[in-house]
């Protein structure tokens, strides 16, 4: 008998059991607290901003943020929490949290289908199980190395296009009104070069379309860990890569670092976040680069 080869495969059990654990959890706490805030909809709401006007928070993402919260807490008492309204609790175990209580808060506030409960986890700082929930489409979208990727319970790939002139390419746009000016001048040079630009409000559902085949492509800049470490694990248990793209920090000149993403905390306030398939991923980073404008 081959201790060794037990013992390799009794740690592959473990962690194959700890993500599908996981993956349940964050299922639950997204589709049971999701449910409740659709049926906020069409309430009064205390309005705030964050960063600027618009960039909202209301009340109801603060009660949907401790409610997940409550939940993953009682079933992960060991674990380190991060949310994107301010709650943080330390952890004791190797896995953490990132919960984004309504990804997409504007179109909450206007009915728009295109908001979400975003949860993701990561294991020994490796993104490996999301869930996200878009509750007026009632799409639960999980996933895990195990898993893999799935929509309400059917099996999900990325988009098989290769060509960049063919990409429907989703983005999003800075809460800053001077940067989305420059954003702006960015399309002018991307979409001769594509299909077209889908914006639908929210980088959580953005990724998880991504990684459905609703779109071939995302990128978007100066995203937090919470807006897609969900989306981080359905892309790439569906067969996609997530690459992100820095400044160089060894330059003053414009160049730019590229690499693939390992954890969305790795991410900084000047990193522009692609999406997309094996086939049209570096086709992408490329065509954003040679976009960028001052």
């Amino acid at each position: 008998m081959n201790f060794n080869n037990l013992y390799v495969k009794d740690i592959q059990l473990n962690k194959k059991s700890l993500e599908e654990a996981l993956r349940s959890v964050a299922c639950k706490a997204a589709q049971k607290t999701g449910k409740k805030v659709a049926n906020k909809i069409g309430e009064q709401h205390t309005l705030k901003y964050k960063s600027s006007t618009t960039d909202l928070v209301t009340e109801i993402d603060k009660w949907s943020e401790k409610r997940i919260t409550e939940y993953v807490k009682k079933y992960r008492p060991d674990d380190e929490i991060i949310c994107e309204e301010g709650t943080h609790i330390e952890g004791k175990s190797n896995v953490r949290w990132f919960i984004d209580p309504i990804d997409g808060t504007t179109n909450f506030v206007y009915g728009h289908p295109g908001f979400s409960i975003s949860i993701g986890v990561e294991i020994g700082n490796m993104t490996e199980v999301g869930a996200i929930y878009a509750p007026l489409l009632n799409e639960l979208f999980s996933a895990s190395p195990t898993h893999g990727t799935t929509c309400n319970g059917k099996t999900c790939k990325v988009s098989k296009t290769k060509l960049l002139s063919e990409a429907l390419i989703a983005t999003g746009f800075s809460y800053k009104s001077d940067f989305r000016a420059i954003q702006a001048k960015n399309l002018i040079g991307i979409l001769p070069k594509i299909r077209d630009i889908r914006r639908i409000g929210g980088a959580a559902f953005d990724l998880a379309s991504v990684a459905c085949g609703r779109v071939d492509a995302f990128f978007e800049y100066g995203l937090s860990p919470w807006d897609i470490s969900a989306g981080h694990a359905l892309v790439k248990n569906a067969g996609g890569v997530i690459k992100t793209i820095n400044p160089s920090r060894s330059s003053s000149s414009k160049h730019f670092e590229v690499s693939v993403l390992k954890s969305s905390s790795e991410l900084s306030e000047d990193t522009i976040t692609v999406a997309a398939s094996e086939y049209l991923i570096d086709q992408v980073v490329e065509l954003v680069i040679n976009n960028q404008t001052d």
